[in-house]
């Protein structure tokens, strides 16, 4: 056995037992997080901005809710850009929540990644501020796990690129994050190089003493591409004994301090892969076992359960054999969570490899959706009948813009193209072909100067309405993020997912997140094999501005063995 499989073995022998642990020590109790908001609270004082302050659990629930006296109520979406949700004014509270819930999301035994990390990989340049690159790999993920979607809404503004979210570790165990809120502006660090510390991530960092994420597999510990990438810019220094105080005195909880509820997870085998699935917390399963297509159904040749499990096996044995793009040790295989759609986006299965990361279970079915709509012969006349109907409403007719944008590039979305989300996402960047800066946006981007992280495009303007009545308007979410039908939680933009097909009839499609972009491809393309889509219909055949379009990339050396 060579040193490096002796690793990685030794690691994935240390998952299962943490794994074990986890189910007791693992979690994250009240007196934890009275701990953590104190010295969150103290460093505020210290370096005097008060702020708003929010830990959760590894599922996203929240533990423990602070407001300073004196802390903004309110935030600005900030992404120096013009239009979508730039400039939208929400609560601090919901990007205090959503940082500590992306920290917790991005962070496993294998690696951990704080708001920090999540910028660096979602903007239109990779590594940011570099022209003429590529967009980051996790271009648009920021716009998942979001309040009004049905599979994991977890985050009141998804996930978080503004610095000052930190996972939190017990004993080597991923147990949550803490998020801190206090300068009034939500962004994305565009200029990484600078090396920058805001007063809220010295804050966060305080707030992490005692809990702290193990040195091997931080977010500066993990390459892509040749490029480190970063974690935090203020190291936390020794332990500190906290002074006498009471919060109450100094703000006010807007949420009670409660241990971490029991995990909405359970063990499940499949494909002979150890891995989880979700619950209800009730002992309810969600997603599982596999069930039937229900548009197509069985009986009009649509997928069987039998079939969603012969997919989600296929895609979770070739996980367990591909190495891993984002974890350490190097060597170590990849944790994904892998989802099947049908034709009309009703999730049929959903199962995770052990310790994949938990953002990509939304991910992995935005991912399905997005390829199963936008392969189906009725996606333009769907975008179209929404945008007739938001022609009366204030939102305008946006999404009708962009099926006529598409159409001038020879892009009918009338069934004719089986897109991947490769393929989608790369009409979806603001330089098409993507890393070239002198070129226009593609046709479901937006143009610079207008273009954002809040504003990118086709899938901001899909969840804008919704997402802007539940957290401008303080509504409660009453049905889907997009009025589209198909579309529920939303879509994403960044590879991971194909369509499926029985011979030339679309049947559905097979979505996958969580360890680097081209282990999703992989994975993906293994999950469907013998449904795999016609190849003069798959989009790397399609010419779009004399530039081919991609349909999936695979690592260079993809296996373990």
């Amino acid at each position: 056995m060579s040193p490096a499989a002796r690793r990685a073995l030794v690691w994935s022998l240390g998952i299962v037992l943490g794994s074990r642990r986890a189910a007791g020590a693992g979690r994250l109790t009240a007196v934890d997080v009275q701990r953590i908001i104190t010295q969150a609270v103290v460093e505020a004082q210290r370096v005097a901005l008060p702020v708003t302050v929010a830990v959760v659990d590894r599922e996203g629930n929240v533990l423990g809710l602070f407001r300073m006296d004196g802390a903004a109520a309110e935030t600005v979406l900030r992404g120096r850009g013009h239009g979508g949700l730039d400039g939208t004014f929400l609560a601090s509270r919901f990007a205090a929540i959503s940082k500590a819930g992306t920290a917790a999301f991005f962070s496993t035994r294998g690696n951990a990644f704080s708001t920090r990390t999540a910028g660096f990989i979602i903007q239109s340049h990779f590594p940011p501020g570099v022209t003429n690159t590529a967009s980051g790999p996790l271009f648009g993920v920021q716009f998942s796990q979001l309040p009004c979607g049905d599979v994991n809404p977890k985050l009141p503004l998804g996930l978080s690129a503004d610095p000052g979210g930190l996972p939190l570790y017990k004993g080597g165990q991923a147990v949550g994050g803490v998020g801190v809120e206090g300068n009034g502006t939500y962004t994305a660090d565009v200029q990484p190089s600078d090396e920058d510390v805001t007063r809220e991530e010295r804050i966060a960092v305080a707030a992490t003493r005692g809990f702290p994420t193990p040195e091997e597999i931080r977010g500066d510990r993990i390459y892509v591409n040749g490029l480190r990438l970063p974690f935090r810019n203020v190291e936390p220094g020794g332990r500190r004994r906290l002074p006498p105080l009471d919060l109450n005195t100094i703000g006010t909880f807007d949420s009670p301090i409660r241990d971490s509820p029991a995990p909405a997870r359970r063990r499940q085998r499949l494909g002979g892969v150890s891995g989880t699935v979700l619950t209800d917390g009730q002992g309810h399963d969600r997603f599982f076992p596999p069930a039937d297509g229900v548009d197509p159904p069985p009986a009009e040749r649509g997928l069987t359960a039998r079939e969603v499990r012969r997919i989600l096996a296929q895609g979770a044995r070739q996980a367990d054999r591909t190495r891993a793009g984002i974890r350490r040790p190097i060597g170590d295989r990849a944790r994904v969570n892998v989802a099947v759609v049908d034709r009309a986006g009703n999730v049929r299965g959903l199962f995770s490899t052990q310790d994949a990361a938990i953002f990509g279970i939304d991910v992995s079915v935005q991912k399905a959706r997005a390829a199963a709509f936008f392969s189906a012969p009725t996606a333009a006349e769907r975008l179209l009948a929404e945008g007739a109907d938001r022609a009366a409403r204030p939102v305008g007719d946006n999404l009708s813009a962009f099926v006529r944008a598409a159409a001038a590039d020879g892009i009918g979305l009338d069934g004719r193209i089986a897109f991947s989300d490769r393929a989608i996402g790369f009409l979806s960047r603001p330089f098409f072909p993507d890393g070239i800066d002198a070129s226009g946006p593609g046709p479901f981007s937006r143009p610079t100067p207008d273009f954002s992280v809040f504003n990118d495009g086709l899938q901001v303007e899909l969840v804008k309405e919704v997402l802007g009545e539940v957290l401008v308007l303080r509504n409660p979410p009453t049905g889907d993020c997009t009025r589209v039908p198909g579309l529920a939680n939303g879509i994403q933009i960044f590879p991971g997912s194909v369509p499926l097909y029985r011979g030339r009839r679309l049947i559905g499609a097979v979505g996958v997140s969580g360890d680097g972009v081209d282990q999703d491809d992989i994975v993906a393309a293994a999950g469907s094999a013998g449904f795999e889509a016609p190849p003069d219909m798959r989009a790397d055949r399609v010419t779009v501005r004399g530039v081919r379009l991609p349909y999936v990339k695979f690592p260079r050396r993809p296996t373990t063995r």
